[in-house]
């Protein structure tokens, strides 16, 4: 990169806005160490005040609990490149695979100006950027959720892995089609790991630096932690005893990761994440240019669960029932004002009704809508298509523990009526809203 390049990102939607980054490419090596808290130039996502989105701007930001810049590291997470990710199955943005590469020394390159480390090159103003957005994320994890960071990190075993653009090597047999277009960030539930992939030309703000789509990465996390109880939920291949065991165990290990619907609710957990946590109502926009933008918008065109059953409605796969449950939540907590205690108090709710929804499945009125397990997902097959007789029990069983979870207020009712609105009898039948009532 030049001295004084100029790089070019679309950090409105609007308009394309041409920053002025001052990479400074001497040969000359830092000099010193920058005091402590640390200071950086880095992209930051401000919240929207009086709109529904909020703007990028590169700027200097405190990273206060940043441990080692040489090495990326924090007090909750560290950065992580040079590594090697090999993916054996991906649904969404939800990777599965194996990370491999030894300890390696992040070359981040960086001058000190007035006690702020200024990037050099672009790796590490997407390095530094990316650590201010997870920053941004763990500041408003308690709020949203009402876990403490600390208790988060003492249950995974100690701090977040992040590894920043990592070479990709697909096993398994997988086609090369079905993993370049990852251009996402993602979690890896199996080693509690984020992934933040290459850069590419879809990007109008680097999604590794893109708060919004952090959050939403780790409100993946957070469902491991409240609905799944921190347990992976991976199947693994039986042999024919197994598998008749199988048959008749509607919850044996590894199925919900198998479930189509389960997905979707996990995708909209997910936006909702982080719409609590940035003000924004589409984690993506703004963000990416891609045709199915605007139906991930929690303030977009309107659709309902029976409609999936075409492909005129949506046609994100699972994303559509996980933009339904993203709206409903949206719905019930738009009646206290955005990003207010009330809403934050909601929020709370939702999280810990996850966390009691995986024992209410298996209590009336759910454990008679959840569906039989077929001899299809006995053996670990997933079905990626939706159909409307098997997602809708599951649908409807899911809402009903999770609504079952839900403290007797206002809220809860609002929630009710947002569910009945969007999923209807197809997606909420009305056995299942008899848990409303409770």
């Amino acid at each position: 990169m030049r001295r004084n390049q100029k790089i070019r990102f679309k950090f409105c939607p609007a308009a394309h806005v041409v920053l002025t980054t001052f990479l400074l490419l001497c040969a000359c090596s830092k000099t010193g160490h920058p005091p402590f808290p640390y200071k950086a130039q880095v992209i930051h996502y401000s919240p929207p005040a009086g709109s529904l989105s909020g703007r990028w701007n590169i700027s200097e930001q405190t990273l206060p609990t940043m441990e080692d810049p040489d090495s990326a590291r924090g007090k909750f997470f560290e950065i992580l490149t040079g590594r090697k990710l090999e993916i054996d199955s991906t649904v969404g943005s939800i990777v599965s695979g194996k990370i491999s590469g030894g300890a390696n020394k992040n070359s981040l390159r960086y001058t000190i100006k007035n006690g702020v480390m200024v990037p050099r090159d672009t790796t590490t103003l997407m390095i530094f950027s990316s650590f201010h957005a997870f920053e941004q994320v763990f500041e408003n994890i308690e709020p949203a959720t009402g876990l403490n960071p600390d208790v988060l990190k003492q249950t995974i075993g100690g701090r977040y892995q992040i590894f920043f653009e990592p070479t990709i090597e697909v096993i398994d047999g997988q086609s090369e089609t079905r993993i370049s277009p990852k251009t996402n960030a993602a979690f890896n539930p199996d080693g509690n790991n984020f992934i933040l992939f290459r850069r590419s030309s879809v990007e109008d703000v680097p999604l590794a630096a893109n708060t919004k789509v952090i959050a939403h990465e780790f409100g993946h996390a957070l469902f491991k932690n409240s609905f799944f109880r921190q347990k992976n939920e991976s199947c693994t291949k039986p042999d024919a005893a197994q598998t008749e065991i199988r048959k008749n165990d509607k919850f044996f290990e590894g199925r919900m990761g198998l479930e189509f619907a389960m997905s979707g609710f996990n995708e909209g957990y997910s936006d909702f994440v982080s719409y609590v946590m940035t003000g924004d109502v589409n984690a993506l926009e703004g963000g990416v240019t891609a045709d199915e933008i605007a139906a991930r918008s929690l303030e977009g065109k309107p659709f309902f669960f029976y409609q999936l059953a075409g492909d005129t409605a949506c046609s994100g796969t699972f994303y559509c029932i996980g933009t339904l449950f993203a709206r409903a939540l949206y719905k019930a907590a738009s009646v206290h004002p955005r990003q207010s205690a009330g809403q934050l108090a909601f929020s709370r709710k939702v999280f810990n009704a996850l966390g009691t929804a995986d024992s209410f499945l298996r209590q009336e009125p759910s454990l008679s809508l959840w569906p039989d397990t077929t001899a299809e997902m006995a053996q670990c097959e997933r079905r990626d298509a939706f159909l409307l007789s098997h997602d809708g029990k599951v649908s409807s069983a899911f809402l009903a523990a999770f609504v079952k979870g839900f403290p007797a207020d206002a809220d809860k009712a609002a929630l009710c009526n947002a569910l009945v609105e969007l999923f209807g009898t197809a997606g909420f039948s009305k056995e299942a809203r008899s848990a409303c009532e409770s």
